[in-house]
């Protein structure tokens, strides 16, 4: 027995003017966007994206943008993180882990989010209002023997009657009808717009995540300024602004807890003074948008560089910002116009070296892109030190303010998505829409009321159904 073939008939060609010949057409693309950005598949794979991003950046410390930014200042935060995680820390660096919210990605998936929610809540509010403005009234029989909240009573009076008084005895209740055309109620509801207090929540979430890329991409954040007492430093990283401490108070409790920290700062844009004010942890500076905040202490060493023909090539007040080991803190400085990176050590506060007297300072100087010092030397207050064709002078030690400088343009915006969401979720958990449908049954003794619901049980609702029908059939409360 053989079964007969024959060769595939191959598919002609599609014509010129066949649809399948040309690319989406732009209403189609757009179309297939939409239905990608309101699938929930994809809002819970952006949900998740948002999670990781979000738990990298709380598990790991978060440079701002700005450090990030400049090399010399993203090198001095990165040897802070490099007691903590050793070699590991030019990899997490390169993974961008130590900048996760001023990334490309997350603000990638911020806007993807944003637009999912919008996507989402578009697609469903059409359904929402005409839940709201024109509900399904009529339903089978059979709906009323499979609702979740279901009630029944026979009411002693024909239908009219009975359909007037069920009626009227709802209004009471506030709830809204919709009847037949000759009066009788087929569907009741109230809080009809509860509904849509997630349609506020949602557009409070999108409101919080534009303020959040706002804030990533315009916002502004310094947190390692160091300013010595009685000088004034450049803010620089792309502002005009400079500031001036002329003073710095610490006081302790009696056990030795800190009480208070303040400090007299004056504030400069494009070198006119525009503020100044005592400052202290949760008293901050504000102007123009931009906060001055209280963030820490320590020493600063002043050191004078001057060349052969005593010209000073470098006098500054170097604040000793950084830990070594926990038992030294340094600071670094580069010499103007030369390759000579310098770093200032002291024993840090409170502990005793042997290589650096108390009260002394080791100068160590690198030319750049070596790791090897090319001079070094343990130097005494106000007594100048050679080396490198320079002469070295540690005059003194004082004490520096560590300041935060931020600018937030975003907080406005997520502090509006905040009290937009709490208004939403108040909206949604304590108005319900509720929601009965009416059968009413001409039976020998009566008229047989059914009332049902299909919504989620609620025990609070289905007592109320209850009693309420249960009251309908009391034939001792409608004799009037």
């Amino acid at each position: 027995m053989s079964i007969e073939t024959r060769p595939d008939t191959p598919t002609p060609p599609a014509a010129p003017d066949h649809p399948d010949a040309h690319d989406l057409s732009v209403v189609e693309l757009l179309r297939r966007l939409y239905a990608l950005f309101h699938n929930k598949r994809f809002g819970l794979l952006l949900i998740l994206a948002m999670a990781v991003f979000t738990l990298v950046g709380v598990l790991f410390p978060q440079a701002p943008g700005e450090t990030l930014a400049d090399p010399a200042v993203r090198d001095a935060w990165l040897d802070t993180m490099r007691s903590r995680y050793r070699g590991w820390t030019d990899i997490l660096t390169a993974l961008g882990v130590f900048g996760v919210f001023g990334s490309i990605g997350f603000k990638v998936v911020t806007i993807l989010l944003a637009l999912s929610i919008i996507a989402c809540t578009t697609h469903r509010l059409p359904q929402l209002w005409a839940q709201a403005m024109a509900p399904h009234v009529r339903v089978r029989d059979r709906f009323f023997d499979h609702a979740r909240v279901r009630a029944t009573t026979v009411v002693r009076a024909d239908a009219a009657p009975t359909a007037a008084l069920l009626k009227a005895d709802l209004h009471k209740l506030h709830f809204r009808t919709i009847a037949d055309a000759d009066g009788t109620p087929l569907y009741a509801d109230r809080n009809r717009f509860a509904p849509f207090g997630t349609v506020v929540a949602h557009v409070a979430f999108v409101v919080i995540l534009a303020g959040v890329f706002v804030t990533t991409t315009f916002g502004f954040r310094a947190d390692d300024l160091s300013v010595p007492v009685g000088s004034r430093i450049e803010v620089g990283r792309g502002t005009d602004l400079s500031i001036e401490a002329r003073s710095f108070t610490d006081s302790y409790n009696p056990d030795g807890s800190p009480s208070d920290y303040v400090s007299d700062l004056v504030l400069y844009a494009d070198g006119q003074q525009v503020a100044e004010q005592v400052v202290r942890v949760n008293a901050p500076l504000r102007w123009g948008g931009w906060s001055l905040h209280q963030a820490s202490f320590g020493i600063a060493a002043d050191l004078r560089v001057t060349d052969a023909a005593g010209a000073v090539v470098l006098d500054e007040a170097l604040p000793l910002q950084y830990q070594l080991e926990g038992r030294y803190a340094y600071g670094k400085v580069e010499v103007p116009d030369t390759d000579l990176l310098v770093y200032l050590i002291t024993p840090a506060s409170g502990q005793v070296v042997p290589d650096i007297p108390a009260g002394k300072a080791q100068v160590e100087v690198y030319r750049g892109g070596t790791d090897t010092p090319v001079f070094t030397t343990v130097m005494t207050p106000g007594e100048p030190v050679d080396g490198v064709d320079l002469t070295w002078t540690f005059e003194r030690e004082r004490q520096y303010t560590g300041l935060m400088l931020s600018r937030d343009p975003g907080g406005p915006i997520v502090w509006t998505g905040c009290a937009l969401l709490a208004i939403g979720t108040c909206w949604t958990m304590f108005l319900r829409h509720q929601r009965l449908w009416v059968r009413l049954e001409a039976i020998p003794q009566g008229t047989r009321v059914t009332l049902a619901s299909p919504d989620r049980h609620d025990s609070i609702f289905a007592r109320q159904v209850h009693s309420f029908v249960a009251g309908l059939g009391d034939t001792d409360t409608r004799k009037k």
